[in-house]
C-alpha cells in the first residue's frame, strides 16, 4: 500500500464527524405542522354497536361532530342514553315524541347557555340520526320531525361507507 494511501486511512480513523441538526429540525417541524394539520379535523367516528345494522353508503363525507341519536331494533338512544323503546315510539299518534323532543330541548338549551358563556362553543342545530337498516320508515319520519321541532333541523343520517362498485 503506497504511502499516501495510508495517511488518507489514518486520517479518516481520526477524524471527527459532526451531524447536521438543523436539517432534522426542519422534518420535525415540518411532521409537527403535517399532524396538527390533520388532526384539527372535524370528522370523527360515529358510535358503534352491536345491536346497530347501518345501511349502506357511497358517501364519502365524513361525520362531524354533533348530538348523536341512535335508533335499534329495540330503544330510542340520544348520547347514548336510553330515551325510550321503539315500540312505544310507535303506538305514538303524533308525528312528534315527546320523551325524544324533551332530551333534545334540553341538550339543546344546555348547548346554548354553554354557547352565551363562551364563545368558542356554537349552537349548530346538527344532529346525527343513526337507525337500524331495519326500522320502519315512519319511525324515522317520526324521530326526524321530533329532532326538528327541538331545535334540530340539519339532520344527517348515519350509514356505513361501502366501496364504490366500479
Amino acid at each position: 500500500m503506497s504511502r499516501a494511501r495510508r495517511r488518507q486511512g489514518k486520517s479518516r480513523k481520526n477524524a471527527v464527524v459532526s451531524l447536521t441538526v438543523i436539517s432534522l429540525m426542519d422534518i420535525f417541524t415540518i411532521l409537527l405542522l403535517f399532524l396538527l394539520v390533520h388532526a384539527g379535523d372535524d370528522a370523527i367516528a360515529l358510535p358503534s354497536t352491536a345491536a346497530l345494522s347501518l345501511p349502506a353508503s357511497t358517501s364519502k363525507t365524513m361525520p362531524k361532530s354533533t348530538i348523536t341519536l341512535m335508533v335499534t331494533e329495540k330503544d330510542i338512544l340520544v348520547e347514548g342514553n336510553r330515551i325510550m323503546g321503539v315500540a312505544e315510539a310507535l303506538k305514538e299518534k303524533s308525528l312528534i315524541l315527546p320523551l325524544v323532543k324533551k332530551e333534545l330541548t334540553r341538550l339543546a338549551e344546555r348547548t346554548k347557555s354553554l354557547a352565551r358563556l363562551n364563545a368558542s362553543v356554537k349552537f349548530t342545530g346538527k344532529i346525527t340520526v343513526m337507525g337500524d337498516k331495519k326500522i320502519p320508515f315512519r319511525l324515522l319520519k317520526k324521530i326526524m320531525s321530533t329532532a326538528a321541532q327541538a331545535a334540530y333541523p340539519n339532520i344527517s343520517l348515519g350509514v356505513m361507507q361501502k366501496d364504490q362498485l366500479g
